[in-house]
């Protein structure tokens, strides 16, 4: 053991003349010689000439750190020499466990700057202070008000000092009195307008300026605050934005609509007029009946009137509230035009009923029931119609076939001894009618008597299938 305390004796001493410690004991080569070359069995004094229980102070390979005071904060710290204790004991320097901050080894990190009542250095901040005006003409108006907002102020924290930046204008509260109240007019000068149409969109601004107009199909532009009256094509549903902007610069805002009717074949998708076409047909099965408006899915709809007779001797029932020539050969058969030369026609197929139409449809007489094909009829086909509220009889009738149904060389019939036209398509025999537009008997939502009948001046007769379409 007391050899250890001699080598521990040692190395204390060189590391204490190593590092050049202030307050330890400066030893000569000479001491250290004999101190070293001591032979392991003598009793050397340890303590380099010191006292038997005196205590010196040697530095140590340790180090001391501590954090360093910042008032506003941050990561300052310092780095300090760990000095030990040594004491003489019994020859020998021991180490008492005592310890002491040396020398200042090092510095890191830093303190934060001066801060304002929190605020970091370098920071801003905005405090509402007061109110600002500004003065407002209102629009249309010679009457000039104030727009009052709220003033703020902003700072700067420079070092812990608070700095005055600038003043500037914050949100609005309002005017210090009311412009008279702004207001506008739109409308268009009718609710609906044909394709292509024109229409005037009328407009007025009171108490508003920079007045304008903008519409869905792209048509825009500037109005005059003024009452006006702007032209504008229809095309499709319009509907048009007016905006004018009041005293504050809030826009106010009416809207004008207008409805486009669409063509005798055109269905509107989407508030425009496309064309229409019948991609499906419903069959018809009883009367009255009323017919939907057309849509873009294109449903039809028929009914079969009268059915198909071969040619064969004439016969039957006579319609008798009508004359025509007579085609047999009493009277001299169809060749004879002599005013005496008529007769009740014979009946091949009549239909009366009720139809309403709730959107517009083109209604036709045709061969076919999902096609327009010609109709054949020997001799002709009469049709009239009413409406069916109305106490009068039938009128509106127009007969189309064959030009030998006529009486005399007048071209006409008589229906309720009233002379009728007769459209002829051909000079005699059975007659091969296009496709009867019967469009113009029905407005949309009221409902009509219909009444249609193929009928036989005499000698034979003949008829193709006869169908009622609804396209």
């Amino acid at each position: 053991m007391k050899h250890v305390n001699k080598i521990l004796a040692v190395g204390l001493l060189v590391v204490a003349f190593q590092n050049c410690a202030p307050n330890n004991a400066s030893f000569s080569k000479s001491e250290l010689a004999s101190t070293q070359s001591a032979p392991e069995e003598e009793a050397v004094p340890n303590c380099f000439g010191r006292a038997e229980g005196s205590t010196w102070w040697v530095p140590s390979n340790d180090a001391i750190s501590e954090n360093g005071v910042c008032q506003y904060g941050g990561d300052l710290k310092y780095s300090y020499i760990k000095n030990v204790e040594l004491i003489c004991s019994n020859g020998n320097a021991v180490a008492t466990g005592n310890w002491s901050k040396g020398s200042l080894i090092s510095t890191t990190g830093a303190c934060l700057p001066a801060t304002c009542n929190g605020k970091a250095s370098g920071s801003t901040w905005t405090i509402p202070n007061g109110t600002v005006t500004e003065p407002k003409s209102c629009p249309s108006s010679s009457v000039v008000v104030n727009a009052i907002y709220n003033k703020n102020d902003t700072y700067i924290c420079d070092n812990g000092k608070e700095n005055f930046v600038k003043s500037e204008k914050g949100s609005y509260i309002g005017l210090d009195k009311a412009c008279p109240s702004p207001d506008l007019d739109a409308s268009f000068s009718s609710e609906k307008v044909a394709i292509n149409g024109s229409a005037a969109l009328i407009t007025a601004g009171y108490n508003v300026s920079n007045l304008a107009y903008s519409c869905n199909d792209g048509q825009s532009g500037a109005l005059p605050v003024t009452a006006t009256s702007t032209t504008l094509k229809i095309t499709q549903d319009l509907s048009c934005n007016v905006k004018g902007t009041n005293s504050i610069g809030e826009s106010i805002t009416k809207t004008a609509s207008i409805s486009v009717t669409c063509g005798s074949n055109e269905v509107k998708s989407g508030g425009k007029c496309i064309t229409y076409s019948c991609k499906s047909f419903v069959e018809i099965k009883s009367f009255p009946v009323v017919i939907p408006e057309r849509t873009v899915d294109g449903v039809c709809y028929y009914a079969k009137l009268f059915d198909k007779i071969a040619t064969a001797p004439s016969s039957g029932n006579r319609l008798s509230n009508v004359v025509a020539r007579d085609h047999s050969t009493a009277n001299g058969g169809a060749g004879s035009t002599a005013l005496t030369n008529v007769a009740a026609p014979y009946v091949l197929g009549s239909f009366t009923n009720k139809v309403t139409l709730n959107g517009e449809r083109s209604v036709k007489l045709s061969g076919s029931s999902q096609a327009l094909t010609s109709i054949l009829v020997d001799n002709f086909v009469l049709m009239g119609s009413r409406l069916a509220s109305s106490s009068a009889a039938i009128s509106n009738y127009r007969a189309f076939g064959s030009g030998d149904s006529a009486i005399g060389t007048t071209g006409k019939i008589k229906v309720n001894n009233a002379d009728v036209a007769l459209q002829a398509f051909e000079s005699g025999g059975t007659a091969t009618i296009g496709t009867l537009l019967l469009t113009s008997d029905f407005s949309v939502g009221k409902q009509y008597e219909l009444n249609v009948n193929a009928l036989d001046c005499g000698g034979s007769k003949a008829m193709s299938d006869i169908y009622l379409v609804f396209q």
